[in-house]
């Protein structure tokens, strides 16, 4: 704390005896200055407001610090220590230091401080005073007629922005079509003031608007009126609703706008909204917001989450999906008869183009059969001609092994069957063919009828034995990875031979996306081995649904705030607002697919 005493000394008039006035200041600060909140205040238009202070350095002495012109004892200083009998001059003020105790002793500082304003200086120069009261007053263009000017020049450069919201390039002129300078005018202020809707642009436009930012009518209807959600929606079309009943999303989200959460002109980021605590305000009370809602609460995946659900793809024409919870006894009837624990044996398993020095053995991997998408999210579906038929042969006679019948229904498998053996009894009783004109002729002797009825029966034995093999024998090429079932009735050979049974195979219903309702991708995932999630090599059944449950996902992923060595894991996580709205273009494929 500084405390000082200030003796002040008038001489109002040169015939009368010189005045003392004496006041006490104190302040950790003594400021010096034409300023109100200066300790010492000197009211001279020659001071400035802030001239100069008084402050104790960590020394414990007082120190002068300058902002201004300041003289001691005669000399110009911006930083000097204090001491008894100088003489300080501040504008047309002297300064004496009278008496002075400070130093690193001292608890506190104290000082005297005598000043009168020096004789001869009572009245400001001309120039001073002029400065005081307005610098430009003699001057032709004063303060008001500069003030008029400047209002003038903002009226045109703010009223011409504001013509050219009210007057789009396409909007006809409000005035005579014919030639004149008014209308080449006009013309010209449209063709160079293009860019004039920038004028109002409040910020930078988010990076996927950055195509139309500066045409602010792609989204504003109207000038100066805030953009209507059906701007938005003709864009995107895609976009739907957080709730598919619309009733009820209107009724949760009343009154609420796309701008709500996305707000433009935020940055190139703005758009993107995460709110995580949001969705757990909702979705953890939910029947507070929505009674009438069959949905539990959720408000952290690590505490309070419900199993995950299922969408299941039924057998049927079209093949219906239901969504059910998952349970370690869920399964899934995909009419496909696949072993996975066989095919990731770690012995191997047999195959036509194993290696001789394992005998015959192949050891599998997920990776041979489950090929990722191009953006690796999800995967390709398990092609039979791609991933199968390397190993699982589609040959019906040892004899020709090179033939194969083609993976397909089972009247064409059956056609397939008989040309195979059609060909294998020409290969064995050829025939002396005739040619004229490379046209075929009858041959000139016929063959025995004999010769003739044993290749045709040959064709309808070997047809049936392979067929029955193929599709009822134990090992049979179709029986071995398929459900067949054999039909009422039968298809007639010819030939007076018996009718051949009819047989079915069941289709195959695969599910292509077990979770439509959430956003998961392999990518993310791709430093865990597919058996971390996937328990592939216990299954032993094609009905097994090896989709990991909540259990497994948990064991990683813990809520919105990271418990380790679980990671942090918001909704936004998996889930995305908007429900998600097929492309009209793909609605009727989508639905003929039946899918979810």
């Amino acid at each position: 704390m500084i405390r000082c005493k200030l003796v002040e000394y008038t001489n109002p008039d040169a015939s009368q005896t010189q005045a003392r006035m004496d006041r006490a200041v104190a302040g950790e600060v003594l400021g010096i200055g034409r300023a109100a909140s200066c300790r010492i205040y000197l009211p001279d238009p020659r001071v400035r407001l802030e001239h100069a202070a008084i402050r104790r350095a960590e020394d414990g002495y007082l120190y002068l610090d300058a902002a201004g012109p300041v003289f001691v004892n005669q000399r110009a200083q911006t930083n000097v220590r204090l001491a008894v009998g100088q003489k300080i001059t501040i504008g047309p003020y002297d300064f004496i230091v009278d008496s002075l105790e400070d130093g690193p002793g001292q608890p506190g500082a104290r000082l005297t401080l005598s000043f009168a304003l020096r004789a001869g200086a009572g009245d400001a120069p001309t120039q001073v005073q002029n400065e005081a009261l307005g610098g430009l007053r003699p001057a032709w263009i004063n303060r008001r007629r500069l003030a008029w000017l400047l209002s003038l020049v903002m009226l045109v450069v703010a009223g011409l922005p504001v013509w050219h919201a009210y007057h789009p390039p396409d909007q006809p002129l409000p005035f005579a079509t014919a030639p004149g300078w008014q209308t080449e005018a006009v013309h010209w202020v449209r063709a160079n003031t293009a860019r004039l809707d920038t004028f109002w642009n409040p910020g930078p436009v988010s990076s996927a608007h950055q195509t139309f930012a500066n045409d602010c009518r792609s989204c504003h209807d109207q000038p100066f009126a805030r953009v209507a959600d059906t701007a938005c929606a003709s864009c995107h079309k895609t976009t739907g609703t957080h709730v598919a009943d619309r009733r009820l999303d209107q009724a949760a989200f009343q009154g609420q706008r796309c701008a709500s959460c996305h707000k433009e002109h935020q940055g190139t980021a703005g758009m993107r909204t995460v709110d995580a605590v949001g969705c757990a305000q909702c979705h953890g009370n939910l029947r507070a917001y929505a009674p009438q809602s069959t949905l539990p609460d959720v408000s952290d995946f690590g505490r309070q989450h419900p199993p995950f659900r299922l969408s299941v793809r039924l057998p049927g024409e079209p093949p219906q999906v239901q969504r059910v919870a998952q349970t370690p006894a869920l399964r899934n009837d995909t009419g496909l008869k696949f072993p996975h624990d066989i095919h990731l044996a770690r012995a191997g398993i047999q195959s036509p183009t194993g290696p001789a020095s394992t005998g015959g053995r192949v050891v599998l991997e997920c990776a041979n059969c489950h090929r990722p998408d191009a953006s690796g999210a999800r995967f390709e579906p398990v092609r039979m001609a791609r991933d199968c038929q390397g190993c699982h042969r589609l040959s019906v006679d040892p004899q020709a092994p090179e033939r194969e019948v083609p993976h397909a229904p089972v009247a064409e498998v059956a056609v397939a069957v008989r040309e195979v053996y059609a060909a294998l009894a020409v290969d064995r009783i050829p025939v002396s063919l005739v040619t004229v004109n490379s046209l075929l002729q009858r041959p000139q002797a016929q063959p025995a009828p004999a010769v003739t009825m044993s290749a045709g029966r040959f064709v309808q034995q070997q047809s049936e034995r392979a067929l029955f093999s193929m599709m009822e024998g134990p090992q049979g090429v179709c029986k071995t990875c398929h459900q067949v079932d054999r039909l009422a009735g039968g298809t007639r050979a010819g030939g007076g031979t018996p009718a051949l049974p009819a047989w079915q195979v069941r289709p195959i219903v695969s599910t292509d996306h077990w979770l439509p309702k959430s956003r998961f991708s392999h990518v993310q995932h791709q430093n865990a081995r597919c058996t971390d999630c996937h328990d592939a090599a216990g299954s032993k059944s094609a009905a097994d649904i090896l989709i990991p449950d909540l259990a497994s996902c948990r064991t990683c992923h813990a809520g919105p705030k990271a418990e380790a060595p679980r990671v942090a894991s918001g909704c936004d996580s998996c889930h995305g607002f908007h429900a998600k709205v097929a492309h009209p273009a793909f609605g009727k494929t989508a639905a003929a697919k039946g899918a979810p």
